[in-house]
């Protein structure tokens, strides 16, 4: 196989990978769903070869699940796995603040979390749940990646995909108060990092994880849920 030809196999799956995943997430395939390979090749315009090298990359992070005589299904996530997995992410991103204070960051460096309080207030202001939660999700991604830690943020994005959809119930699920308290505490982890006070940006973002933990698979405990 040539090299134009590798690359050109390599972007068809990278986009058959996309465009899955985002249907996941989206919610728009729902837990359980069917997929036929066949079908999202023909979507897509390209042979099955990129397209089963996309769902294997899928299957690897635990979105579906590709089993014999049974077809590929989308998985759900266990409330089990999301608080689980709320708990792993939750201690990268101690190590991410931790990170993050040690290199003095400047209001330039922080920006993408500031602008995502922005988003936030603004959300709040116009009654848009959704919108605050999109930008409570940008926020926390992009903690991961000003950790400056490649690895660490891998494994935190991962895991944040893993539990999207089970987070957009719950937050739906979740008063106006709630939101409105969490964006604020989110606010004072900046302050936290701009004044280099490492105990208190610890204390005040392990305090707003358990918090959202509790608040968010609570809700969805609540109301009978097993997985979603």
């Amino acid at each position: 196989m040539s090299a134009k030809t590798e690359n050109g196999m390599k972007r068809a799956s990278d986009t058959a990978y996309f465009s899955v995943k985002e249907r996941i997430l989206a919610g728009r395939l729902a837990p359980n769903a069917l997929l036929d390979e066949g079908e999202i090749a023909r979507e897509l315009g390209m042979s099955r070869t990129p397209v089963r090298e996309a769902l294997l990359r899928l299957q690897s992070e635990r979105m579906i699940e590709i089993a014999r005589g049974r077809g590929i299904r989308v998985l759900p996530i266990s409330l089990k796995d999301m608080r689980e997995s709320y708990q792993v992410i939750s201690g990268l991103e101690m190590v991410a603040v931790q990170l993050l204070v040690a290199r003095k960051p400047s209001d330039a460096d922080l920006a993408p979390l500031s602008g995502a309080i922005a988003r936030m207030r603004q959300a709040l202001e116009s009654g848009n749940r959704m919108g605050w939660c999109a930008a409570d999700e940008d926020f926390h991604r992009a903690l991961l990646t000003l950790s400056g830690n490649g690895t660490l943020a891998a494994v935190g994005l991962q895991l944040r995909d893993l539990t999207s959809r089970a987070h957009i119930v719950a937050v739906r699920l979740q008063s106006e108060e709630y939101t409105r308290v969490s964006t604020e505490n989110h606010a004072a982890l900046i302050v936290a990092l701009l004044d280099g006070t490492f105990d208190l940006a610890i204390q005040k973002h392990l305090l707003q994880r358990q918090r959202g933990e509790d608040l968010l698979v609570g809700a969805l405990e609540s109301m009978n849920f097993s997985a979603l």
